[in-house]
Order: structure tokens, then C-alpha cells, then sequence
């Protein structure tokens, strides 16, 4: 798997940035009087260890998810998948009838299995089945905007260091994140708003207008609103999360990834929840012999993962006030503002999951 990230992974393109996670600028100017400008240095977030760890890989690395997929699918043995299935159903079978479940799918199809574990995403079909729809998404506030540069021109217009190596932008209610990914074909562009409104479209996703963007980024770097108005992807995004305090498992069914816990992005870490949720989760289940432990298993996955999934969840709402210069208490204050998003990283960061799986097998 390790070989397969690391054959999609983009990096930092500067020597100096191996250890840099983002850099922090402004993307507007400031308000508090020290008389910064957009586009000037806060800091860099840097991160030694992930280095240290020997991996081959830097601070900041990300994959193409669909090509991170292709990679994964090849280490699973021929015929034990089956792809594009989708979820309409689920039936808890009795002990007469063999225990398990029995998965129902939209082309008609069922399978039967001695439990389900649904990693099928924010608006998880099992999830709905689990809680009879009780626990669902709700809107952070926010939404945004996205855009992919092409690599030459971005150089053109930001400079080599800055568009070849990840920068966040912060702002009175937004900020924009800008990374290098496909190798650095490409530069990611995402612009995210607070309005703290209601969400009342029907949809997450609807489509949008140059015009848009233009006025909700107003007051901002010029050079970056221009860059997204021209490659936008014409669509304004809403972020939803979810935080619960429900348990993620009943019997023989268990949620994992975004279908127990998505967070937003503020944090680049719900993916790596997921993976972490896929090490515990099938290490237990590695550990036992008879399908009668199977809910056992899945109390002690649920005993440690919960709590540390939702707090992620939590943090990254926190991260997003903070980014958009919103977070009570600390505001535009750079005093304040830099220990609290270094601390919420290194949190994330710095889990020992080997710790974590004996406590769960304990």
C-alpha cells in the first residue's frame, strides 16, 4: 500500500519545504495594525518526525484519490469484490436462518455475509438502516469554491515558491488553500466561505457564477481571486459534517470512514481517519475465529475510534473558524492564532495507533 501512495503522492517542490505541512499568509489585508499585506508570510507549519519516520515521503504529501484507488484495487485477490453495487437495503437474519445479514442492491442483486461494515460515505445508506435516519449531515456554514491551475501558468503569475509548494490563506470570514497535485500539473485551488446561513438548496453541490465567487472573495488577493474565477469549476460546494455521540455498531453491522464520522476538510484528515478506522477495525477482526465475536470486536473498534473520530470532527470545524479568522476568543490575534492550529495538527498527528489497537484488544 506504502508503494502505491507513494507512486501517486505529490510533495512540496522546494527543498526547503520537505518539513513544511502549509504555509500560513494573508489573504487580505489586515485589520489589526500591524500593517500586513495580502500575500505576506505568517508562518510555516512544519513537521520534523514524518520525515524521521523513514517512509520516503515528506511532510506534505496528498494522492489522486481515483488513482490511490487503482493502486489499492490491485492488492485485492481476484473475485472477492464487486464494483459499482449500490445499497437499497438490509435485512438482520435470525439464528434460524443462519445469523448475519443479507445486503440488498440496486440492480436486484443480494448478498449474504456473517456481518456488514459500511465505509459507504457521508450520506451512508447503512448508516440510515443503523440509526432508522436519526443521525444526519448537518451544514457547517460554509461552502466552497474549486479550481485547477495548470501548473505553467500558476508558476507564471504566484512565483515558483508559491505555486509548487502548499499555501493557506487566511481572511476575515474564508480562506483559500492552494497545493500542487498530479505530480504538479496542476494546482489545487479551493476558496471557502462562512456565512453561517442556512443551507436550503436540495442539493450539496449547485452550480454557481464567475460572478459569485468575484463578490463573496471580495477585498481579497487580487492574483488568487482572478486565478479561481477563470478556472473555476463553476459549482459552489456546502460542508456538511457529522458529529453524534451515537455507537458505530449494532449487532452485526459497523460503520467506518465518513459513514460514522465525515468531517470537513479544515484538517486534511478524514481520509486518515478512514485508514486508521480500516487498521484497528481489521486487526480485530483478525483476532478472532467464531462470527459469535464479531460484536465484540466491534464494541472495542467503537471503544477507541469514537472518540477520537468525533473530537476530529469537532477540531475540524474549529480549524475552519480559525482559518477564517472567526474562532471566539482568539480572532486575528497571531499571538493566539498560531499555537492553536499547531497544537490541533500535532493532536492528529501524533496518535499512536499501536497504543490504541492494545487498548482495544485489551
Amino acid at each position: 500500500m506504502l508503494h502505491g501512495f507513494k507512486k501517486c503522492a505529490t510533495f512540496n517542490e522546494s527543498a526547503d519545504r520537505i518539513h513544511t505541512w502549509l504555509s500560513w499568509r494573508y489573504g487580505m489585508d489586515s485589520r489589526d495594525g500591524n500593517g500586513k499585506k495580502c500575500g505576506d508570510l505568517i508562518w510555516h507549519l512544519e513537521d520534523e518526525e514524518s520525515v524521521k519516520l523513514g517512509y520516503g515521503t515528506r511532510t506534505r504529501c496528498g494522492v489522486h484519490r481515483a488513482r490511490f484507488l487503482d493502486e489499492l484495487v490491485k492488492l485485492i485477490p481476484d473475485g472477492t469484490v464487486s464494483f459499482r453495487k449500490s445499497l437499497v437495503g438490509i435485512d438482520e437474519l435470525s439464528k434460524p436462518e443462519g445469523g448475519g445479514v443479507r445486503l440488498h442492491f440496486a440492480d436486484g442483486s443480494t448478498a449474504t455475509a456473517s456481518a456488514v461494515i459500511g465505509c459507504d460515505g457521508i450520506k451512508s445508506k447503512t448508516r440510515g438502516y443503523l440509526f432508522n435516519y436519526k443521525v444526519n449531515p448537518e451544514y457547517t456554514g460554509e461552502y466552497g469554491y474549486r479550481a485547477l491551475v495548470p501548473e505553467k501558468l500558476a508558476r507564471e503569475i504566484l512565483g515558483d515558491d508559491i505555486a509548487l509548494n502548499s499555501q493557506l490563506y487566511v481572511g476575515y470570514g474564508g480562506f483559500i488553500i492552494t497545493y500542487p497535485v498530479e505530480h504538479g500539473k496542476l494546482i489545487n485551488m479551493v476558496g471557502v466561505v462562512r456565512n453561517d446561513q442556512p443551507w436550503n438548496h436540495g442539493q450539496w453541490i449547485v452550480p454557481s457564477t464567475k460572478e459569485d465567487m468575484v463578490k463573496d472573495f471580495e477585498g481579497w488577493h487580487p492574483v488568487l481571486v482572478d486565478l479561481i474565477s477563470k478556472f473555476e469549476v463553476r459549482d459552489k460546494w456546502a460542508f456538511f459534517d457529522l458529529i453524534h455521540s451515537e455507537k458505530y455498531y449494532r449487532g452485526r453491522i459497523c460503520l467506518m470512514g465518513d459513514s460514522a464520522h465525515a468531517s470537513t476538510a479544515n484538517l486534511g484528515a478524514g481520509a486518515g481517519m478512514a485508514m486508521e478506522d480500516a487498521y484497528i477495525l481489521s486487526s480485530l477482526l483478525g483476532s478472532i475465529n467464531d462470527a459469535e465475536n464479531l460484536e465484540t470486536a466491534f464494541r472495542a473498534y467503537d471503544s477507541v475510534r469514537r472518540p477520537r473520530t468525533q473530537k476530529v470532527v469537532v477540531l475540524s470545524r474549529l480549524a475552519g473558524m480559525a482559518n477564517e479568522l472567526v474562532a471566539p476568543k482568539i480572532r486575528d490575534d497571531l499571538s493566539k492564532l498560531q499555537p492553536d492550529i499547531d497544537a490541533r495538527y500535532r493532536w492528529v498527528w501524533r496518535e499512536d495507533l499501536e497504543a490504541q489497537l492494545a487498548e482495544a484488544k485489551r
